[in-house]
């Protein structure tokens, strides 16, 4: 069983010049020291900056399937490049550092990745790119750096909540399929559902146990990822994260995702309910992980979701 999936599904475009006329590449050093790759692209006017998180494993945002010769490339983050060819937005994505899969294993895991991304990646690693990324891209005269909205998909909500506690300027937080407490919440919740009579939630506390005995380790693995992924993302609570920020947010869960239960998504928007703030929920009747009902086109499921996010930041910006 593994619960922590990556929205990854590709775009694809006909050659380098496309990419390029709607998302360019840029690259800034952040406070690691480490070299970030991101790309955005450039609307006509000044407009708001819309950042899309990807979920998890290393697979990158941005790749040549074809050849030097002749390059297709393609975006694992649904709809990036059509919305950057829009103008509504400044679109943005940032690239993990030492992103990229061998081929072999799921690229929503840490399985097929480098032994430097292992070592390197952990929660507050990629919130540190991601935020040098952000302050680079402000510096563009076409960027609206006061209106910014950070859309996560799935554990992309976890950096979105991360980044509107700590940035007055992420105005407004899209989760799509996220997390809205600790991830280990969201194991305990998978658990019970494969034994309701809670006689495998054993297994569980021995792993957490075998975690913090080894809480740094790049090697030791647990569902696809290294246990110092498991200690970093473990300790980050988003409902808490969005309690600190200002931000309006807007979520959107598959009441049928086996990926991230929905009820992890419920947690948060009662807690962020209770507390006055500013939260609308969008509960997707028997979709998965992609926001897709069974048979359904990935077009009218993720794709009509996002829209609809997208339609809500509008009509709260009016």
């Amino acid at each position: 069983m593994r619960f922590v999936h990556s929205c990854a599904v590709l775009v694809w475009i006909a050659s380098s010049s496309s990419l390029f006329a709607q998302v360019a590449h840029h690259e800034v050093t952040d406070a690691s020291s480490q070299v970030v790759e991101y790309y955005l692209s450039h609307p006509e006017k000044p407009a708001p900056l819309l950042l899309m998180i990807q979920g998890s494993g290393c697979g990158r945002v941005i790749m040549n399937y074809g050849t030097p010769e002749k390059p297709t490339y393609g975006s694992t983050l649904y709809q990036l490049l059509p919305y950057a060819k829009e103008g509504r937005f400044a679109v943005m994505a940032v690239e993990k550092p030492f992103s990229g899969t061998t081929g072999k294993g799921d690229p929503g895991t840490a399985i097929p990745c480098s032994d430097d991304f292992r070592r390197n990646f952990t929660a507050q690693s990629w919130l540190t790119a991601l935020q040098a990324a952000l302050k680079d891209a402000r510096q563009n005269p076409w960027v609206d750096s006061h209106r910014t909205l950070v859309l996560g998909e799935s554990e992309g909500t976890i950096m979105a909540s991360m980044l509107a506690s700590r940035d007055p300027n992420v105005t407004d937080v899209v989760w799509l399929s996220g997390d809205g407490t600790t991830q280990l919440y969201d194991f305990i919740i998978s658990y019970y559902r494969r034994c309701p009579d809670a006689s495998c939630i054993g297994e569980l506390e021995k792993q957490v146990a075998a975690i913090r005995e080894n809480p740094q380790s790049s090697d030791l693995m647990f569902q696809g990822h290294p246990y110092k992924r498991w200690t970093s993302f473990f300790g980050v609570d988003p409902a808490e994260e969005m309690l600190r920020s200002k931000a309006r947010l807007y979520i959107a869960l598959g009441t049928a995702d086996e990926a991230v239960p929905a009820l992890s998504s419920e947690l948060a928007y009662a807690r962020l309910s209770v507390a006055g703030h500013d939260v609308t929920i969008r509960r997707v009747p028997n979709a998965n992980h992609m926001l897709m009902q069974q048979g359904q086109k990935i077009e009218d499921g993720l794709g009509k979701e996002q829209q609809a996010a997208l339609d809500w930041f509008w009509g709260h910006s009016k």
